[in-house]
């Protein structure tokens, strides 16, 4: 998480940036790249996609500096950004018949998940995950692979809190229906207790 003491010192570097510094926005690079290389990796699944993606965010995030009205973080605009370009990727996969989102969430055998992946195949769960809407999908996301709060991941999509534990729940519990055998629909210890997270 970032903590006060580095948002001040990405505020100062972007007051820099306005004014035409351009190391600034160099040192802003230094920091923010690798988080964010390692977050758009595990999202897409190629280093030369992750890679490309990268520099396309930090070219939109140079070219759009001055209209950035500072409400959220500079992290937090990062990864809208990061994650809208993004999700242009996995349409265009999508359309050519290849989409990794959802190999990336089974390779990682995220604990939530962990149940599922043991007891159905990788092309069954495949087709679960790219059945679930594009919000909860990416919440899913960013909330098993990235560890982020709610309160961050409403940041970044641009939600509400409230929205974004709703995206959760929703998605988790659509990957459970389309898995469970009949008359296992219990809950599974703990996911209430990530709900209050």
């Amino acid at each position: 998480m970032t903590n006060g003491h580095s948002m001040d010192d990405d505020l100062e570097l972007l007051d820099r940036c306005v004014a035409g510094d351009r190391d600034a926005f160099n040192e802003l690079v230094l920091k923010h790249q690798k988080p964010l290389y390692s977050m758009l990796y595990r999202m897409v699944s190629d280093a030369d996609d992750a890679a490309d993606i990268l520099q396309k965010t930090f070219v939109k995030a140079f070219t759009g500096i001055k209209g950035f009205e500072r409400r959220s973080s500079f992290r937090t605009w990062l990864y809208q950004i990061a994650i809208n370009l993004a999700k242009n990727l996995y349409r265009d996969r999508a359309r050519a018949g290849r989409v990794s989102l959802d190999d990336v969430i089974i390779r990682r055998d995220p604990k939530t998940l962990d149940s599922l992946i043991k007891k159905e195949t990788r092309d069954r769960l495949y087709k679960a995950l790219t059945s679930l809407p594009e919000k909860q999908r990416l919440t899913v996301m960013l909330r098993i692979q990235e560890q982020k709060t709610f309160e961050e991941i409403a940041g970044i999509m641009k939600c509400s809190v409230g929205t974004s534990k709703a995206n959760y729940h929703h998605g988790v519990q659509k990957l459970k229906a389309m898995f469970e055998e009949p008359g296992t629909g219990s809950q599974r210890p703990g996911e209430e207790n990530d709900m209050q997270k």
